[in-house]
């Protein structure tokens, strides 16, 4: 708000297109973390694996795509929202970081959803606080206050933490995702629960 009402509205209608997009990405990830679930439910490591990557592929290719319309689009997709030259300006600025950071966006989702499905969600929100707090807001305030790049280096500060947090995310369900036992263990010769 500081940086002006033009950066503010900018930032808005950038932010609406690239939440529309995180919206797909999300509902993807919601299907990750039920198909990774049945898998851990299942003893089944190896499928529950199949289950995250097809999740991160389809992600990559849906986020993909948006990414090269955003650039693409970018003088256009603000004129939907606005007639305010300057806006139009800026917002299409920020959509070409917003097109940078949906790979890293969409991935970064899927990872956490992954991990839900693992029942790991302390440790990765804990990662998840480290990117966006510690890295990604501070590298957002340096450069767009501190070295005048305004809401365009807000916006970079954003997609530090969530790059940051899709490499987090990665890394955190490949370790816990190995240490799973190997075996899958048939229901019919699963032992019984004695209550």
């Amino acid at each position: 708000g500081s940086l002006g009402s033009a950066s503010l509205a900018a930032h808005q209608v950038a932010i609406t297109l690239a939440a529309t997009t995180y919206l797909a990405a999300s509902g993807i990830a919601a299907a990750v973390t039920v198909r990774v679930g049945n898998y851990l439910g299942a003893c089944d490591p190896h499928n529950l694996r199949v289950a995250a990557l097809t999740g991160r592929r389809m992600v990559a290719v849906f986020m993909g795509a948006m990414s090269v319309m955003f650039i693409l689009l970018r003088n256009y997709l603000p004129g939907l929202f606005t007639d305010d030259s300057e806006v139009i300006q800026l917002a299409a600025g920020l959509l070409v970081v917003a097109g940078i950071f949906q790979l890293s966006d969409g991935i970064q989702v899927v990872g956490l959803g992954a991990l839900r499905g693992l029942k790991d969600v302390r440790i990765p929100t804990l990662l998840a606080m480290v990117s966006y707090w510690v890295l990604g807001l501070p590298v957002a305030w340096v450069l767009g206050i501190h070295f005048e790049m305004g809401v365009s280096g807000v916006w970079w500060g954003l997609a530090v933490g969530l790059s940051c947090s899709a490499v987090l995310m990665y890394f955190r369900f490949r370790g816990q995702s190995t240490r799973l036992p190997e075996k899958h263990l048939p229901i019919e010769n699963a032992p019984a629960i004695v209550s």
